[in-house]
């Protein structure tokens, strides 16, 4: 059930993040934003934790960019949820049509991305809600939609 999935996809990314990026930590995460401190006050967590939790998620996302898996990657905190929401944009990357597909036959497994985000937000010990889109960014018209991009919306971060 839903339990051993997400052993599985636990399993799937500390290995893809021990094999990807073992030393990475805050250093290697950067904002897209400038940061503004004074809006990153109201949580509960450490946010060292998460910020080295973001850092093995783009250090990972940059090896599978090197190895041509995906095209390009965002990690964001946006400022009006400063705190409380991650996003994750992943462009083009190789397992999108078969997460679509799985996702149609109400298959949760997710892909790599959605398993490595699992094992980062679980070695900062943070509690979250994931909801995963796939997008189009070119158009919204239904009949020519192809969708390129995951966008992963963590939100509720709170420590376990």
């Amino acid at each position: 059930g839903a339990a051993a999935l997400r052993q599985f996809q636990l399993l799937w990314g500390r290995a893809l993040v021990s094999e990807l990026a073992p030393g990475a930590d805050r250093r290697d995460y950067v904002s897209p934003f400038p940061e503004k401190q004074d809006e990153f006050e109201d949580y509960d967590y450490d946010k060292d934790l998460l910020l080295d939790g973001l850092g093995a998620l783009r250090a990972t996302l940059d090896r599978m960019k090197a190895g041509g898996l995906l095209s390009y990657f965002e990690i964001s905190i946006p400022y009006d949820d400063y705190g409380s929401v991650v996003t994750v944009a992943v462009d083009d990357h190789a397992s999108i049509g078969a997460e679509m597909l799985l996702a149609e036959q109400s298959n949760n497994i997710g892909g790599p991305v959605q398993a490595i985000v699992r094992a980062v937000m679980e070695k900062a010990k943070l509690n979250y809600s994931m909801d995963a889109f796939f997008l189009d960014p070119s158009t919204t018209k239904q009949d020519v939609y192809n969708p390129t991009q995951l966008l992963l919306s963590l939100s509720n971060l709170r420590k376990m």
